[in-house]
């Protein structure tokens, strides 16, 4: 396929930038740094970038049916906002997991909130679902380091990156009870060299993009796992990739500035986001419809 090189349109530069999602109402992509605790907003028609929400470690955000921003946050809390707008508390930490945090979610079509869930130090994370209601139920445990996270176009399998063990799982998924079953391997990445899978996303035609921290790249890999294209950037850390415009043409991906140990190699855009157009367009995400009345400022 063709694919027009990337290019920077936003130099941060993002300590870890993540979550890149194209929200239709304003014809805006945002984004997170989780560690500048800012959720960012480029107009891609003039390339302004200015902070929509601030002031907590977001890191992942589903956009609500209502307009506003879902927000995940450390200590398990999910929080709402709009844009220029203070932070509510609608969720104060799942049960029994409030030393941990949230990583990366994704919407289904019902509504529904599928969430990562790492624990502070070593170990394995958790899927959650979180329900319209604001009530959560663990899906499946054990994963290494879940990431990423897309659904299929009948949302009947959902694929998750699990960056620490180096492949992207493959679960189905069960829409009317929002359960998750049969998990197996899509892509194993732990024999070779070139980096972990972070942030994903599907297009149009059923094609899994990868966003790989340490790998230079994001790879699109078609429906038996098999690589198809690759996109290099000159950043090490790119950690996730959305579709956005108006006919989600573009590819936008984040990165990271972030040295894991001194003098590590981040590249000379670590910390960008980078923009591509590859040939295919990208699918709609979901909204999540999750409750938030009630919600207290955080302050």
């Amino acid at each position: 396929m063709a694919v027009r090189e990337a290019e920077v349109v936003a130099r941060n530069p993002d300590i870890v930038g993540e979550n890149p999602l194209w929200n239709p109402d304003d014809r805006r992509l945002y984004w997170t740094d989780n560690r500048s605790q800012r959720v960012h907003r480029l107009d891609p028609a003039t390339g302004a970038v200015e902070t929509a929400v601030e002031g907590q470690s977001f890191y992942a955000f589903t956009l609500q049916a209502d307009g506003a921003l879902l927000l995940f946050m450390d200590r398990t809390r999910v929080g709402a906002a709009r844009a220029g707008g203070p932070v509510r508390l609608v969720i104060d930490g799942l049960p029994g997991e409030r030393e941990a945090r949230f990583n990366d979610v994704v919407a289904d079509r019902s509504g529904r909130v599928v969430a990562g869930v790492i624990p502070p130090e070593g170990g394995t994370g958790s899927l959650y679902s979180v329900r319209p209601d604001g009530s959560a139920a663990v899906l499946a445990s054990g994963l290494e380091m879940p990431n990423g996270m897309a659904f299929s176009s009948d949302d009947r399998s959902l694929y998750v990156a699990e960056t620490r063990g180096r492949r992207v799982s493959l679960f189905d998924y069960d829409l009317d009870s929002g359960t998750v079953s049969n998990r197996r391997v899509f892509i194993d990445l732990s024999g070779e060299e070139g980096g972990s899978p972070d942030g994903i996303t599907l297009d149009a035609d059923g094609c899994l993009w990868v966003a790989l921290a340490g790998g230079w790249s994001v790879v699109r890999y078609g429906p038996s796992g098999a690589e198809m294209a690759r996109v290099e950037f000159p950043a090490r850390k790119i950690t996730s990739i959305g579709f956005g415009d108006g006919d989600l043409s573009t590819a936008y991906v984040t990165s990271s500035s972030r040295q894991s140990t001194p003098g590590e190699e981040i590249g000379p855009e670590g910390g960008a986001l980078f923009a591509f157009r590859p040939g295919v367009a990208g699918v709609p995400e979901h909204r999540s419809n999750v409750s938030t009345e009630g919600g207290l400022p955080i302050r």
